[in-house]
């Protein structure tokens, strides 16, 4: 007879973060209830939330030093990047969750629990963005972009707003880069803090590959998925590349 079926690992993220149906909520907690081992790996997730927001905290998180302010010619948009030196070196897990784009074709694989994950520091603290609605934001919140690999070689993170305009985001031109060294389900997560600005909708989107994808042809992809879209971001969910995509939206102030 086999033994009760203990949640995922990415089933215990996603209840952390708040992100499952009321059934499957009822449903883990029954299950924890009588498992020790369950309890204890929930444990393990709370103490390393904990030590993210010990090691990397709000101060550390939204200060930064500027790295560079791009004000593209076509576009008012100003978009300031922050740098983190110390978050940089923390080098703790954090929260991460995990999603796979709405729509995707059937070719596209699940490699272990690839993913993307966005926390958002502000006056209020810091939060993890939303997996299934727009994340509003407020004046001055400024972002971190997470991922896990899962077995895939590189990543490239670009974002496009509501006007159609396609920001590459890391790397900002090139092929993308190899992703950091480690486990394949450990989370890492970008060198640099992302400030939002200008008013409307965002998507940022992270794509993991096995083989490195040019930035151009990414920027040209997103920018003919938005035009499929017809100009709707609501509707834009995938870019159509090579890999796994993960995409969060935000409402600017």
């Amino acid at each position: 007879m086999n033994g009760p079926r203990h949640p995922g690992e990415l089933e215990l993220r996603r209840r952390r973060a708040g992100e499952l149906t009321s059934a499957a909520l009822a449903a883990i907690d029954e299950h924890v209830a009588v498992c020790p081992a369950c309890r204890a790996r929930l444990r393990g997730l709370d103490d390393e939330q904990r030590r993210f927001e010990e090691n990397i905290s709000f101060d550390r998180f939204a200060a930064g030093v500027e790295r560079a302010a791009r004000t593209p010619a076509h576009s008012p948009r100003a978009r300031l990047w922050l740098y983190s030196a110390v978050a940089m070196a923390a080098g703790v897990a954090i929260v991460v969750t995990v999603q796979r784009p709405a729509g995707s074709p059937p070719g596209v694989r699940i490699k272990g629990g690839a993913g993307m994950t966005v926390r958002v520091a502000g006056a209020g603290g810091q939060r993890t963005a939303r997996v299934d609605a727009t994340e509003a934001l407020a004046a001055g919140e400024r972002l971190r972009i997470g991922y896990q690999p899962g077995g895939h070689r590189y990543l490239l993170s670009l974002s496009i707003d509501q006007r159609g305009e396609v920001t590459p985001l890391y790397p900002e031109q090139g092929p993308s880069l190899p992703v950091a060294g480690g486990a394949a389900e450990a989370t890492r997560y970008l060198p640099d803090s992302l400030e939002l600005t200008g008013a409307g909708l965002e998507r940022i989107f992270v794509v993991l590959s096995d083989e490195p994808i040019q930035v151009e042809d990414a920027r040209r992809a997103a920018r003919a998925a938005y035009d499929r879209a017809g100009g709707d971001l609501g509707r834009l969910t995938r870019l159509g590349l090579p890999g796994e995509e993960f995409t969060r939206s935000f409402a600017k102030p």
